[in-house]
């Protein structure tokens, strides 16, 4: 068993939290598969509702082919949640946000029991424990036994199968034990050997690489408030790994902070961090800007990076009011600077999500 500072204890808190309004499970991987082709992948599996019980569940993921410049997403909810913005999310949004119009034409579809275009309804789906089986639809993320770090992500799109397998090759990082920065308990595995199979044009390629996996969990009503956020989970070629962070409080000052996790595992934070849009990219669907590239000045790390995304469209839909969300594949680059003044440099990749940008244009 592992144990934080009596605020993060695992095994227990790889499960659900009941007490939560919201929660999630996260992973991408970066795969080759054995014809040569490479290949992106991440998916997000919502946990949602006020009460203990019953709770709706979302899920969103997406199959990157940028040899290819492809991107599929899938967005996907249950019956349960459909109820649920029915009922109370989405009228308790629009009381404060009354002249949103694209929430409205939502709200009219989900009163209908159904949900809101292009998103799909999802099969049966629920969160296990003991051990932690995350089961939504088609799609699952299944852990063994909780004390032991491995699991199996599926995913399933109208094209393709995933099955992969994530075996750790980092310690658990604890990257927000309390809750500081937006209400969210947080640990992450940073690093993840994973082989799997993918299932496609009836044809199975073998497909292996690194992966990513997040836990979150809390209390949060950003989505009231209009909140958005910049995120960055960074894999670097010298085995370091950057989570960076910008929360953009709706009416309020941004607000970051960068958490550099050294290849034993153990997390350094630094709030001296400076984020840079460097490219910007309009959405042809929802007519949003994401800044696609950046450059990140950290100086408490002695590093200056550039991250640029691996092919502009990865704007994926989002149900509910946040509209559209940019969740893509992203190269960096950048150098390291030692305590002698001596450059090196730095490589890496990993995954960005811009989040509330096309509320801005609403």
């Amino acid at each position: 068993m592992y144990r934080g500072p009596d605020l993060i204890a695992l095994p227990e808190d790889a499960g659900s939290h009941p007490a939560s309004n919201v929660e999630w499970w996260y992973a991408y991987a970066f795969l080759t598969g054995d014809r040569g082709n490479r290949y992106a992948a991440m998916a997000s599996f919502f946990r949602v509702g006020e009460l203990a019980f019953p709770k709706g569940h979302y899920l969103i993921h997406s199959l990157i082919q940028p040899d290819r410049g492809e991107f599929e997403s899938q967005s996907e909810l249950d019956r349960m949640l459909v109820g649920q913005m029915a009922g109370l999310y989405l009228p308790a949004y629009l009381f404060i946000n009354p002249t949103d119009g694209h929430t409205w034409e939502q709200y009219k579809h989900v009163l209908t029991g159904s949900p809101p275009p292009p998103h799909r309804l999802l099969g049966p789906s629920a969160v296990h424990s003991d051990p932690t089986r995350v089961v939504y639809g088609d799609n699952h993320l299944l852990f063994q036994d909780d004390l032991d770090p491995r699991f199996q992500l599926q995913l399933t799109s109208g094209t393709a199968r995933l099955r992969l397998n994530y075996t750790p090759t980092k310690p658990v990082a604890l990257i927000d034990e309390a809750g500081d920065l937006n209400g969210l308990r947080y640990y992450s595995v940073t690093r993840n050997r994973v082989i799997g199979e993918l299932y496609t044009a009836g044809r199975v390629e073998t497909v292996r690489g690194e992966g990513w996996f997040d836990h979150q969990w809390g209390r949060s009503y950003g989505l009231l408030r209009r909140d958005g956020w910049d995120w960055f989970g960074l894999q670097l070629q010298d085995g370091n790994d950057l989570l960076v962070s910008r929360l953009r409080p709706g009416g309020g000052a941004p607000y970051s902070a960068a958490k550099l996790i050294r290849r034993d595992g153990t997390v350094v934070t630094s709030e001296r961090v400076g984020l840079a849009p460097e490219r910007s990219w309009r959405s042809p669907e929802t007519g949003a800007d994401y800044p696609i590239a950046w450059r990140i000045e950290l100086p408490d790390f002695r590093m200056t990076l550039r991250v640029a995304p691996a092919m502009a469209h990865q704007e994926m839909r989002i149900a509910g009011p946040l509209r559209a969300i940019w969740e893509g594949a992203c190269e960096v680059s950048g150098e390291t600077r030692s305590p002698d003044g001596g450059i090196r440099p730095v490589t890496g990749r990993g995954f960005v999500e811009l989040v509330g940008y096309p509320q801005m244009e609403s």
